[in-house]
């Protein structure tokens, strides 16, 4: 299985949270000097059990903040 590289565009990022509800092992929200908490990867290395998740939260990110690739 090809690795996942997840990365998010915090120009865009707006805390909705959506992607912390779908994979919450993989997205956290933190605060930022944004005026809202903002979302960062906290598990690099997804495996298998967390793909589906990721590819959901990138799907459902109301503001198209994520974007995962295979590397």
């Amino acid at each position: 299985m090809t690795k996942l590289c997840i990365k998010i565009d915090l120009d865009l990022c707006q805390g909705h949270g959506v992607c912390q509800a779908e994979a919450g092992e993989v997205f956290e929200l933190q605060d930022t000097d944004a005026p809202y908490p903002q979302a960062v990867v906290i598990k690099e290395n997804v495996g298998n059990d967390d793909r589906e998740k990721v590819l959901k939260a990138e799907k459902f990110c109301p503001n198209a903040a994520i974007t995962v690739t295979e590397e």
